[in-house]
């Protein structure tokens, strides 16, 4: 089963054992628990085996994972869908960026809310970019209606395009590229 965690480390965690924060919330995680969350910290991770399903079914009731059978990009789309996507504000330069992170990070890091994977794969499924009249909070009525239409203002209808859209795998691999860069986490 292929899953993302979700959530802070507030301070370096062993292989063996973690604490997540998550709303508010501490969860300290130990043993199988604590490896599953660390593993899909930055990267998209798979269960296996009876303990470890059974582990990552208890880190998924704690609201600190989100997971599908599937492993293809819809589930990783799916799988983003339930997560907010916040970005890290690092003093250092960790990795570069190429021209799409770079764009999907400003979206991130810049917009007046909080984007959606889906409301992202809009902005780039339409090239929209991030040019400042739709940028930081004073510019997010302008954002919105950049984004909802009449056609996917209803609850759900933009997520169930972007899922088929062809700007979803571009813009989910792009989206857990940064995640392995550390230029955003998931909550």
């Amino acid at each position: 089963m292929q899953y993302l965690s979700k959530g802070i480390l507030p301070w370096k965690a062993a292989k063996t054992d973690a604490a997540v924060s998550h709303v508010g919330i501490l969860h300290n995680l130990s043993g199988v628990q604590a490896r599953l969350w660390l593993d899909g910290q930055y990267q998209p991770g798979h269960a296996q085996g009876s303990e470890q399903l059974t582990a990552l079914k208890g880190l998924i009731d704690l609201g600190i994972a989100e997971s599908s059978i599937n492993t293809d990009n819809a589930a990783l789309f799916r799988i983003l869908t339930n997560c907010s996507i916040c970005p890290v504000r690092v003093k250092l330069v960790l990795l570069p960026i190429n021209r799409m992170e770079r764009c999907i990070w400003r979206w991130i890091s810049q917009a007046g809310l909080r984007l959606t994977i889906a409301e992202l794969t809009y902005l780039t499924e339409h090239n929209i970019k991030p040019v400042p009249g739709l940028l930081w909070k004073e510019n997010r009525q302008a954002l919105t209606e950049a984004i909802y239409t009449t056609e996917t203002i209803f609850d759900g209808i933009l997520e169930s395009h972007m899922e088929k859209s062809p700007a979803r795998d571009i813009t989910v691999n792009t989206v857990l590229s940064l995640l392995r860069k550390k230029k955003i986490m998931l909550l």
